[in-house]
């Protein structure tokens, strides 16, 4: 049983590495493109995110390949899943390494879910994910008594919690109260090397200071204006709105589904001793849905996000109840510790975002079932098979793997449904290709021809006022002026994009080039933040016009999109950008 778990792990995992040269988000991935192919020319930073600095160099290395950037992304996440899983199992398990690498590898399998929604292509949420698993790793590296361990540990986590940083200030500084409070509740005397650990945070805090703002007063004020801006678009993410409880939607088929499964791996437990065969015939029924998912693609239990909590929540509970609460009283202060990390760690990974905490939380599921795992780690010392214990929750992890997986394949955010059915190759950007639906790929092809044909070469700069359309600039070569994404629909976009603006060169703008949606639901308004940089609609004409694909569940009523040149002479417009710069009132500069 255990092979068939590890040859499963390895499709599941096969999988998204064969599909990730499918599928392209028209908002979401355009705004992380373009951020991670040059971050350099942007003063702001969209949730004072710096994630694009931290991987410009691995898209460098990939040669622009969108593919096998996410191919990286996608192992990088697996391989700290599986080591975090592993070094877990090791700590509070006792197991031999070959048994513990192949059950760490199913539970490792979980962590594939911080792509939902197809989200392969990195971003801030997945390093904020994998900067959390470096500090989760590196804690449980300095339990070693290995004083070299120790060190390396502690060295992990000073880098992950430096990435952290780089990805969501928020949740950097949510993990590195955790890890004081980890430290003191379990008094380790390990106060030299967790200073350490913040030293070397802070130097690669400094060295990022210097290389992107050329100073540490120069990041600050980066940082400060970053969140200023946030507040001003209006989209819930001020302080006062961050440390708060959301409702934790579900629906009544997943609170079954949940119950079903909690139970039936408790009884795997009870009845694994006395009930082998029965217990074995269970197992391999698991195997083969999850493997009819992977392979197939039918998914007859539909698993959603929130299922990754019910799941973990409805085994603990009644692990509870297990031999008289013999899961409680048998506890030890590391396993306790280790838990409730694992436990707060999803929330933690959402703090700061304006989505809801448990959905967004979910993209970290993994955490809850390691927390599980922590949970239920007395039982080894009570006699208990590993195996038998531990195999079981493996294959339900990959099982809620298969199902979330297939899930995001079948229906892809803000994409057209179903990436099986995509056969149209679009070359990208660099040197990679990626297959899209037909839809997709005819809309990027017209808009790229039409574009080149009217004269729009690489480089050149562009104000994009659709909200909803940054993935056409990457894909036309061109430089996002503003923000990577200048996003529409909020109550301050307008003057989001009017304060962005104006950080740029006049130079610039004066030969920027526009994209408008005129009848577009995302649409900014096009005269007021024109005229911020002196310009109006007669100092352009369309050189092209091109229809965005419909996608039924975020852009149901996408309207023509035009493309528009500057027929000002360049001086003029220059000119007369800084004339209604200074114009501005005081408190608008």
């Amino acid at each position: 049983m255990l092979v068939l778990s590890a040859v499963t792990t390895g499709n599941l995992f096969a999988s998204l590495l064969y599909y990730s040269g499918y599928g392209l988000n028209l908002a979401d991935e355009g705004f992380y493109l373009n951020f991670i192919a040059n971050p350099f020319p942007y003063a702001i930073n969209y949730s004072a995110s710096l994630f694009g600095f931290v991987y410009h160099w691995p898209y460098q290395w990939a040669g622009g390949d969108i593919a096998v950037l996410r191919m990286a992304n996608v192992t990088f996440t697996m391989s700290l899943g599986w080591i975090v899983s592993f070094l877990v199992i090791r700590r509070l398990w006792t197991t031999r390494w070959p048994e513990a690498a192949v059950l760490s590898a199913g539970i490792a399998s979980l962590a594939l879910c911080n792509f939902f929604g197809w989200w392969l292509t990195p971003s801030y949420y997945s390093l904020t994910f994998q900067s959390l698993l470096m500090v989760m790793t590196g804690l449980l590296l300095a339990e070693s008594p290995a004083r070299i361990y120790q060190v390396f540990g502690w060295i992990l986590v000073g880098v992950g919690g430096w990435c952290c940083f780089m990805a969501k200030p928020t949740s950097a500084a949510a993990i590195a109260l955790v890890v004081v409070l980890y430290v003191v509740v379990l008094r380790r005397k390990s106060l030299l090397l967790m200073l350490g650990a913040a030293v070397v945070a802070l130097a690669l805090l400094i060295a990022t200071a210097y290389f992107v703002d050329a100073g540490i007063t120069g990041l600050l004020t980066r940082m400060i204006n970053s969140a200023e801006m946030e507040i001003l678009l209006g989209a819930g993410h001020e302080v006062s709105l961050m440390f708060r409880i959301d409702w934790f939607a579900t629906s009544r088929s997943q609170l079954g589904i949940a119950v079903l499964v909690a139970i039936a791996y408790l009884l795997s437990i009870l009845m694994g001793a006395t009930h082998k065969l029965l217990s074995s015939l269970v197992l391999a029924a698991v195997l083969i849905l999850t493997i009819a998912i992977a392979l197939l693609g039918a998914d007859p239990i539909s698993i959603k996000p929130s299922t990754l909590f019910l799941v973990p929540a409805f085994t603990c509970l009644g692990a509870i109840f297990y031999r008289e609460g013999l899961v409680l009283t048998a506890q030890t202060p590391t396993s306790i510790a280790l838990a409730l990390t694992f436990l707060v760690l999803p929330h933690l990974f959402a703090l700061g975002s304006n989505l809801n905490y448990w959905n967004l939380g979910a993209m970290a599921g993994f955490f809850w079932m390691l927390a599980v795992i922590a949970l239920l780690s007395p039982l080894s010392q009570q006699g208990c098979s590993v195996a038998a214990t531990l195999l079981p929750l493996s294959l339900l992890a990959q099982l809620l793997t298969a199902s979330l997986v297939n899930g995001s394949i079948l229906k892809p955010f803000r994409q057209v449904k179903d990436l099986h059915a995509y056969t149209a190759i679009m070359p990208m950007p660099g040197r990679g290709k990626l297959v899209l639906s037909q839809l997709f790929h005819g809309y990027l092809a017209t808009a790229r021809a039409q574009a080149r044909a009217a004269g729009l070469e690489a480089g050149t700069p562009v104000v994009d006022l659709t909200g909803l359309s940054p993935t056409l600039l990457y894909v036309l070569e061109t430089r996002a002026l503003g923000l990577p994404w200048l996003l529409g629909s909020q109550p301050g976009s307008n003057a989001v994009a009017v304060e962005t603006l104006g950080l740029e060169n006049c130079a610039d703008l004066a030969k920027a080039w526009l994209l408008i949606e005129p009848e577009g639901p995302y649409r900014l308004d096009q005269a007021s933040v024109m005229a911020s940089f002196g310009a109006g609609q007669a100092d352009y004409v369309a050189a092209a016009t091109f229809d965005p694909p419909v996608f039924d569940d975020e852009n149901p009523n996408a309207a023509r999109q035009f493309l528009l040149k500057p027929v000002r002479p360049a001086a003029l417009a220059e000119q007369t950008c800084r004339e209604a710069r200074r114009r501005r009132p005081l408190s608008q500069k």
